[in-house]
């Protein structure tokens, strides 16, 4: 009851509820349904209008004439391959499987037998979507308009397109019947991978032929009958988990339209895909471009630009396909010599993918995304749709990249490489691959990066901070956003989602590009039929990195290759930089997931991936397979690219492996030579190493004196004085002295000038000073001799061994 004791139901409002109810509809709902209406009204006078005012008659048969190809043309202009128009094998709809005309019907267009090109309800639904999103990109095409489309040869969604796109579709249903139209649609509606048309679309995902169509099963038809709505989305061959549930809503509109009963359409959803794919040579296509006209009908989705472009004729496409370079990838990547063993527990084939950019304007040059044969269809596209982790191939991203460009660090920074090569990080606790010589636990960056520690890596992006890491990545087009990603383990290569050769190679480009990145593209400019230019790539640069930071970067990957673990990339007649990756199955299989290299010369840069499609045990890589993704690099630019090509402005970066090491002696010959290795604690940027010694008798000096009268000529001695000092610039390394016997006259004192090197001298540190003890050459010492007739001028020469070096105490204060 009310106050008024009147009775309420519950639920129920009152007026004045439902005045404040209106008063919280927005302004735009009210604008988005009188648009809507308007909208619905308009088409409605549109379709009176045509409907009793016919305009000329349109003649589809051109679909069926067109003799004209589709050209697509590489980097210098010229033909690489030609696209044929659709209809080459045209099937009857008589030929079709009715399951197969259901299931495209109760998916695209379910009132199509009932509606006149267009449906009313479609285009108010869109209207409405249209509004509510400020935009016109809600599609409310039938069957009939999808059609007229072919004819348009665009995919354009603007209200003045829309318009005659529905004029079009209405003529078309005057002038066909609905048996036509949809034979039409048949054998012109594109599925993905090439196949344009049923028949292609059931030899690339079956291998039936024509003949064979009646064989074609309900699963299979309501497979096909998902695809023209998104055929890269929902490819069966790339995502096959989003085809099995887009099958299956195929199947459940199929009962809701009464094509199907509930019995079979659980049945039918509880079976997995049946796939038998093929090579498809329909096309006449030269197999070594088969992923390269994948990835142009994938950019063509991504710029909204109709796929049925391609298979109507008469459209010139420009690319930056390099055919030299992309015929050596084909060639590589399909060779077995460039691939590790097999386990004998392996029950699939090693997969192999690569893909080369231009770093000057982004420009993909070649990309194979896979092994093929020809009893194998090529598959899954891992060139560009692969997610894996990029192991130690994303340290320069997310670790050294970002603390050289902080302006903190350098090349010759110490590292803390952890006691037994192993450190903790609260609960995490990381391990180099390799047992290597330190015993204070400190490298150089330098070598670090060379050898691909992993503990100097977590150590540095604990220090510069994930975030920094992460924020440079993404600069470089990487997607770091999940949460995933907020820990040390990305360092290396633990990202989520993963990453793809492309994605990889396009980040590597803006260290090659003087820290600036172009976005990755395969079409340059598309001419229509008409000659319009209805595309042209204006892609902008993207500022990643400072060109210093790109500069550095570029010497250590060119180390990597001139001394480090990546030299299997190097280039005859070429110089080449570089980084490699590889990803344990688990700790303890002593077997890898994936295998990778990122390199570059000065115009090109690739990124090539060798790992199995599903890595388990059985199908995981053998250790120590690391050095066939580079030996892939080499193969594929030595065969792709001239005899000789340009330089890099920088030299490969140069340094010792350990704060306070010689340059150019490895730590395992210097500990041969009785010399330590260690490296002070306090000192993250060490100077130039210098080195006190402490030297033995050297060899005996001479001493001239001419004194007056007589003279008299006597050898003198030298011997290295010990020197204790801190580590600074070189001191003095030792005085030597020269005396003579005495002759008959005045006695003067004489210089003599003795030389002592040494290296590896008693050296002591003080804690935390931030320099580092070296082994170095220390200056000529001070000699003196001493004449005992007449004025003398003396000299002495000493020449000491090797001596000791003793480390500092670790430091208190953090490192800088």
């Amino acid at each position: 009851m009310d106050k008024k004791g009147k009775a309420t139901t519950k639920g129920s409002a009152t007026k004045t509820e439902l005045r404040r109810s209106r008063k919280r509809v927005p302004r735009w709902v009210k604008i988005t349904w009188i648009g809507s209406f308007s909208t619905l009204i308009f088409a409605v006078l549109v379709v009176g209008f045509v409907w009793f005012f016919a305009t000329p008659r349109v003649n589809l048969s051109m679909l069926d004439q067109s003799s004209t190809p589709t050209e697509v043309f590489d980097r210098y202009g010229q033909l690489a391959f030609k696209i044929q128009p659709a209809g080459i094998q045209q099937v009857p709809l008589k030929d079709i499987p009715l399951n197969a005309q259901q299931a495209l019907i109760a998916t695209e267009d379910a009132g199509f037998y009932h509606n006149f090109g267009f449906s009313i309800k479609g285009y108010f639904r869109a209207a409405f979507h249209d509004l509510l999103h400020r935009d016109t990109g809600q599609g409310a095409s039938t069957i009939t308009q999808q059609l007229a489309k072919f004819v348009y040869l665009n995919d354009n969604k603007t209200i003045g397109y829309k318009l005659e796109e529905l004029l079009l579709s209405i003529q078309i249903s005057r002038q066909y019947t609905k048996q036509q139209i949809l034979d039409m649609y048949f054998n012109h509606v594109y599925f993905g991978n090439g196949a344009t048309g049923i028949s292609q679309a059931a030899y690339t995902y079956f291998g039936l032929k024509p003949s064979q169509m009646n064989q074609m099963t309900l699963p299979q038809s309501a497979l096909l009958a998902g695809l023209p709505q998104a055929p890269s989305l929902y490819d069966p061959l790339v995502n096959p988990k989003l085809a099995l549930q887009r099958r299956n809503e195929v199947l459940q509109r199929m009962e809701e339209q009464h094509y199907i009963s509930y019995a079979t359409m659980v049945k039918t959803q509880k079976e997995p895909l049946e796939l038998h794919p093929k090579t498809n040579n329909l096309s006449g296509i030269p197999p070594q471009y088969d992923y390269y006209r994948d990835f142009l009908y994938q950019e063509l989705n991504q710029l909204h630009l109709s796929t049925q472009m391609l298979s109507q004729g008469g459209v010139k496409i420009y690319t930056s396909l390099d055919p030299q370079l992309q015929m050596a990838t084909y060639n590589v990547i399909n060779d077995s010599a460039y691939y590790p063993t097999p386990l004998s527990t392996a029950t699939e084939e090693i997969e192999g993918a690569a893909t080369f950019i231009d770093p000057h304007t982004g420009g993909i040059m070649a990309l194979v995304g896979g092994r093929q044969n020809e009893y194998t269809y090529r598959g899954f596209d891992y060139a560009v749709s692969t997610q894996r982790s990029p192991g130690s191939a994303m340290k320069p991203l997310v670790v050294y990249g970002p603390a050289l460009q902080s302006g903190q660090w350098n090349a010759n920074s110490a590292l803390k490489d952890g006691v037994n090569n192993q450190l903790s990080f609260g609960s995490y606790t990381v391990s180099d691959w390799e047992t290597h010589p330190t015993e204070n636990g400190y490298v150089t960056l330098r070598w670090a990066l060379a050898e691909s520690w992993n503990v100097p890596a977590v150590w540095l992006l604990d220090k510069i901070g994930i975030q920094t890491g992460i924020d440079f990545a993404e600069k470089t087009g990487i997607n770091l956003s999940s949460p995933a990603n907020q820990n040390l383990t990305i360092a290396l290569g633990n990202i989520h989602p993963g990453i793809s050769p492309l994605q990889l190679a396009d980040a590597y480009c803006s260290f090659d590009d003087n820290g600036v990145r172009m976005p990755a593209h395969l079409i340059d400019r598309i001419i229509n039929a008409q000659g319009q230019v209805i595309y042209q790539n204006q892609s902008q640069p993207v500022t990643v990195m400072s060109p210093s930071t790109a500069t550095q970067m570029v010497a250590l990957l060119r180390n990597n290759v001139v001394n480090g673990i990546v030299s299997g990339a190097a280039v005859p007649g070429h110089e080449v930089a570089g980084k490699t990756g590889s990803v344990a199955y688990t700790n303890t299989s002593h077997t890898d997931s994936d295998l990778w290299v990122a390199a570059f010369t000065p115009n090109v840069v690739g990124a090539v991936w060798e790992g199995y499609p599903d890595t388990t045990l059985a199908n995981s890589l053998p250790q120590w397979s690391s050095s066939f993704p580079p030996r892939v690099f080499s193969a594929i630019l030595s065969q792709g690219l001239p005899s000789t090509g340009g330089s890099f402005d920088v030299a490969p970066a140069a340094g010792p492996d350990f704060p306070g090491v010689v340059p150019g002696q490895s730590a395992k010959k210097q500990k041969a030579k009785g010399q330590s290795t260690t490296t002070p604690a306090g000192s993250s940027q060490p100077t130039t190493p210098t080195s006190p010694a402490t030297g033995t008798n050297g060899t005996t000096g001479t001493g001239t004196n001419n004194g007056t009268p007589p003279a008299s000529t006597a050898p003198g001695t030298g011997k290295g004085q010990t020197n204790t000092n801190p580590s600074t610039p070189s001191t003095p390394a030792g005085n030597g002295s020269g005396s003579n016997p005495a002759g008959g006259g005045t006695s003067t004192t004489g210089n003599g000038n003795g030389t002592n090197t040494g290296t590896g001298g008693n050296t002591t540190q003080p804690s935390g000073s931030g320099n580092s003890p070296g082994g170095g050459n220390g200056p000529p010492g001070v000699g003196s001799g001493q004449g005992q007739v007449g004025p003398g001028a003396g000299s002495g020469s000493s020449t000491g061994t090797s001596g000791t070096t003793s480390p500092s105490a670790p430091a208190t204060a953090p490192a800088n």
